[in-house]
Order: C-alpha cells, then structure tokens, then sequence
C-alpha cells in the first residue's frame, strides 16, 4: 500500500525523505554493481568478459543511477515538496517504475545489440519506460 500524504498519519506537507530503507537498498544495489565490474576487472584480462559485463548490465546501471539523481535532486530542492515532486519520488522508491522500467528496456537493449541495430529496439523501449513512468506518475499523483 502507497503512503499517500493525503492519508490521516500525513504530516502537513509532502516531505520527501531518503533516510528509508528503500533508498538505501536502491544505492546497495548501485553499489554492487560497480564492485562487480571492479572485481571481474581485477579477476580478469579478457576484455571480452568486461566488455559483456557492461552490455549486461548499463541499462540496469543508467536507471538506477538516474534514479538516485533524480531522488537527490528532489530531495535537495522539495524536501517538503509539493504533491508532483513526492509522487515522484514515491514511483522510484516503491520500485513500481524500476520493477517495470528495467526489463522493458533490458529486453529492447537486448534484442538491440544481438541485431547489430537491424531491430532498433533501444530508443523506442526507453521511450515505453518513460511513458510507464508518466502512467505510474499519474496513478500516485492521483
């Protein structure tokens, strides 16, 4: 269940908090990632393997990066923000967008690189994830 501001338990402004055990799992995550790509760098000299660490895994890096931006960027400008700017916040920390986002463009980055680009798949799966984005926008806000 969503905490929704305009509950009885809200305070009187839409505050957005990163002290929450979902931001930090979102940064562990992050975190893991760059150590695997440290330790397949340090445990390996084939560029193949690192190479295909990095196909593997920068749209799960970008999304969660740019999440972790777009959090703090919140946070440091509407820490008791208004309702668009905690709804916001809310699609990224309750990981409905993440959950969808990733394997939408995950699958479209996929089929993108196997086809050498004959099935351009990229743009139009991160142009799906932003729309998902604005829909799941849209249901918190409302």
């Amino acid at each position: 269940m969503l905490y929704h501001p305009n509950s009885a338990q809200a305070a009187s402004s839409y505050q957005i908090q990163l002290a929450t055990p979902a931001f930090y799992i979102l940064i562990a995550v992050l975190a893991l990632f760059f150590l695997m790509y440290f330790y397949l760098k340090l445990s390996t000299s084939s560029k193949r393997a690192l190479a295909g660490f990095i196909e593997a895994t920068e749209v799960d890096v970008a999304f969660l990066g740019s999440s972790v931006i777009l959090l703090l960027y919140l946070a440091a400008n509407y820490p008791s923000g208004n309702h668009v700017a905690w709804a916001m916040s809310q699609v990224i920390l309750q990981g409905y967008w993440l959950a969808l986002a990733i394997p939408i463009v995950t699958v479209g980055n996929t089929v993108h690189g196997k086809t050498r680009g004959s099935l351009p798949w990229r743009g139009p799966s991160v142009a799906l994830a932003l729309i998902v984005f604005v829909v799941l926008l849209y249901i918190v806000y409302a």
